[in-house]
């Protein structure tokens, strides 16, 4: 993709300065009774963390279970008279957070007391993001080296590319809505201008800051809702690598005018990589604009991707279907929080929203890290013949070229991240691998053979009667029963193979010159599997040929 006129050197608007913009926490000032009366035994509110147009957002501590949270209070009169509907954020949050992304912010609940009037407020119980506004963090900063840039990044494109996943166009992308945990983890947040979307429906209606805003918005031209993100999360890569807005103006008009040229200027200390990416994000005419899928697959964002980024995001409404109950966290509420036991799992179980339903999503988030979550709501592995370009934990990647130059690739690949070939076989189209990772130091101090030999005893058909499997053949050490207790943890076997694409189903012929690579886990633990298959995956997309 062609970059966009820019220059070697030259800045665009300036975000305020770190001590304009950093906006400490709010001292406790008085509670209106509307919000007291809501509230009552459920939630004591702390402090306030931060003011909109139609809002306020409180630190707030859940009174059953100690936990601390954040409270969106919706004023409804302010959101109508900007043509708003109230219901609409609470609507996209719950919908989302069903599949527990972990850089999207998590929604607990919605409490809408009846009100007569105008003075009606909803309450949106969400996950706290301890560390405040990107927007803050920038401006501190002045700018942020690449690499923290890119990490940021990473989780930001994941996350709106959830977003699209599930049919949700956020519309109002700029980096006070992207929110940091105390781990500096990024946290989409404030949904309120989001709009759930299909591939033939036209949006007509201009929201959000004018900033980061695409130039069909400004336009006043129909849009589908997607682009307009990719757009903003351009600006917002720009602002993080460089310390300002890519777009500048006297006055409104002026920027408008700007940003509808599309011409701005990148400082040379951006790298070559981030210049083209930024630069396919910033494309004016919206159907040329890359897509999330180009952007989450762009080689500058893969250095060190988290595994469970690098993979296809889920259905929410499917993921939520496989997550079962957490017998650790039921425990938990019904010794320590005094829960009672059939009632809870009932509630969990029916997603009520009642308080136990609420308490046991506050203490699960609590207990387990937000990728771990979300990685046991994936999808199971794709049919092994799917023309998919590349799916982690029984992926494949499409191929045009000699099988054996595609094995000789992969073994090469495998042997720089240290994985180790146990089985080679081939029979006409056919390739097969057998492959182990193990840690340098084995586990539980267990030598790296006996946890092999151990793994080749239990799976007697891995290297088949072939006598090039010469590992099959091994003697066994004395420590077989510690090498299987460690094995879980220490090591992980999968299978490699490259079919002919459209074996078993009919299409060989017009499909003769492309080949699938398939992976398969056989034993050991997910994560580490799909930290070897992003490092496969990269190695192979960066050489192609």
């Amino acid at each position: 993709m062609q970059r966009s006129q820019q220059q070697q050197q030259g800045q665009g608007s300036p975000p305020p300065s770190a001590s304009s913009c950093k906006r400490p926490r709010t001292a406790m000032k008085p509670l209106p009774p509307a919000h007291l009366a809501a509230l009552r035994g459920r939630y004591e509110l702390v402090s306030v963390r931060g003011q909109g147009s139609f809002s306020e957002v409180w630190e707030a501590r859940h009174l059953r279970t100690g936990l601390r949270v954040a409270i969106k209070i919706l004023c409804h009169a302010k959101m109508r008279a900007a043509k708003l509907k109230p219901e609409r954020e609470p609507r996209v949050m719950r919908l989302l957070s069903l599949g527990r992304h972990p850089h999207v912010a998590r929604f607990y609940e919605a409490i809408r007391p009846a009100a007569a009037g105008d003075n009606q407020y909803t309450y949106i119980v969400m996950e706290l993001a301890e560390s405040g506004e990107l927007h803050d963090h920038v401006a501190v900063r002045e700018r942020l080296p690449e690499a923290e840039a890119r990490r940021i990044f990473q989780q930001l494109a994941a996350a709106v590319a959830y977003c699209h996943r599930n049919r949700v166009a956020h519309r109002d992308l700029k980096m006070e809505n992207v929110l940091l945990d105390a781990e500096g983890s990024v946290k989409i947040a404030d949904f309120g201008f989001s709009k759930l979307w299909s591939p033939g429906k036209m949006q007509s209606r201009s929201l959000g800051s004018p900033e980061y805003a695409a130039p069909e918005l400004l336009e006043g031209r129909s849009y589908r809702g997607p682009e307009v993100d990719v757009w903003s999360c351009g600006v917002i890569l720009y602002a993080m690598l460089c310390g300002r807005y890519p777009f500048d103006g006297a006055d409104m008009s002026d920027l408008a005018r700007n940003i509808r040229r599309g011409e701005f200027r990148l400082p040379s200390w951006v790298s070559d990589d981030a210049r083209d990416l930024i630069s396919s994000m910033l494309i004016v005419r919206p159907e040329k604009r890359a897509t999330l899928a180009e952007v989450t697959a762009h080689r500058w964002l893969q250095p060190d991707m988290p595994p469970h980024l690098a993979m296809p995001p889920p259905d929410a409404t499917a993921a939520a279907a496989r997550q079962g109950v957490n017998a650790a966290t039921v425990e938990l509420l019904v010794t320590r929080h005094g829960f009672e036991r059939t009632s809870l799992l009932q509630s969990i179980r029916l997603d009520d929203g009642s308080e136990e339903a609420v308490a046991y999503q506050l203490v699960l988030s609590k207990q387990h890290d937000a990728a771990t979550l979300y990685q046991l709501s994936m999808p199971p592995p794709p049919p092994p013949h799917g023309r998919h370009q590349w799916a982690l934990d029984g992926g494949e990647l499409v191929l045009r070229e000699c099988p054996r130059e595609t094995m000789r690739r992969v073994a090469k690949a495998l042997g720089e991240l240290g994985v180790r070939i146990l089985f080679y076989h081939s029979h006409r189209h056919r390739h097969r691998m057998v492959c182990a990772h193990v840690r340098a130091a084995g586990g539980g101090g267990v030598p790296t053979a006996a946890i092999i030999h151990s793994f080749i005893r239990r799976h007697k058909d891995c290297g088949g009667s072939s006598s090039s499997s010469g590992a099959a053949t091994a003697t066994a050490t004395d420590d077989d029963t510690a090498a299987v207790e460690s094995l879980s943890a220490a090591a992980v076997f999968f299978e490699i193979q490259l079919l002919k694409a459209g074996e078993g189903n009919g299409n060989s012929n017009s499909q003769q010159h492309q080949y699938v690579l398939h992976l398969k886990r056989t034993s050991g633990p997910q994560i580490p599997y799909l930290r070897v298959c992003a490092q496969l995956a990269s190695k192979l997309k960066s050489n192609p040929y």
